[in-house]
């Protein structure tokens, strides 16, 4: 919903400096209190979970690498000031969204085919113990 709302700002508010920064905020804020904690997850998890699955370490090094290049891109929102916020928000909205659909289409249906019901058990437990459910977004409001 935040890429949605970036973008759907984007084509109203490119010029307005007080809502890109408003925006800028809200991203860094869905970052740091959703993002990181998801990605740490995955990476202490995930990741290693599905090290020795078929098909997975090239995919799982370009997760990674989204992971830091979405962290580049929050340094660029907490520094850029003014209408040079809209280039680092549409950067930011498109690799998140980009990732979460990486995620989405090749991932997890390699993982839905290759886990064992045991370690499937051990790997959701293990996450909803780091991040809780995906279902209860830490900062909702910043996904209205």
């Amino acid at each position: 919903m935040l890429c949605l709302r970036i973008r759907r700002g984007l084509q109203q508010h490119e010029g307005d400096a007080a809502w890109l920064a408003l925006k800028a905020r809200d991203a860094v804020s869905f970052f740091e209190g959703d993002l990181i904690p998801h990605f740490e997850a995955e990476e202490a998890v995930l990741f290693p979970a599905m090290r020795e699955f078929s098909g997975t370490s090239e995919l799982i090094r370009e997760l990674l690498d989204e992971h830091r290049e979405l962290g580049g891109l929050v340094e660029q929102l907490r520094r850029a000031e003014g209408v040079r916020l809209a280039g680092s928000l549409n950067g930011f909205a498109d690799l998140l969204e980009a990732h979460i659909r990486r995620e989405e289409r090749s991932l997890f249906p390699i993982y839905e085919q290759q886990a064992s019901p045991e370690l499937a058990r051990r790997v959701g437990q293990a996450i909803t113990e780091r991040i809780g459910s995906a279902a209860q977004p830490r900062r909702p409001k910043l996904l209205k």
